[in-house]
Formats: structure tokens, sequence, C-alpha cells
């Protein structure tokens, strides 16, 4: 039974941690673009590449 217990509460931290890090990912996301917005720059704009669009900030917890 404690085994059981464990496993959902594991369950749950991990549900929270991966939450955390799709908050991080779209804060800085915002956070980005908000600094793009902010000045504008006499520099040509680089092609962003959205290949790892997907993805989102892994945390090392071990």
């Amino acid at each position: 039974m404690q085994f059981s217990a464990d496993f959902v509460a594991l369950g749950l931290h991990q549900a929270d941690v991966h939450r955390a890090e799709r908050e991080l990912v779209l804060r800085m996301a915002a956070e980005a673009r908000g600094s793009d917005d902010a000045g504008a720059s006499s520099e040509p704009v680089a092609h962003r590449s959205h290949r790892g669009h997907g993805r989102a900030l892994r945390l090392a917890l071990r």
C-alpha cells in the first residue's frame, strides 16, 4: 500500500515539475517577444529556427 502512495506522489511531483517547466518556457518566450518589440534595431533580422519549438526546458532533478 505504501508503494502505491509513493508511486502516486512521485507522479504528482513529476506533473508539477512539467507544468512548471512549461510555464518557464512560456515566460521566457513572452520575455523574448517583449524585448524584440521594445527596441527597433538597424541590424537585419536573422531567420529564427522553429526546429525545437515543441520541446520544453528540461531541469535536472536527480
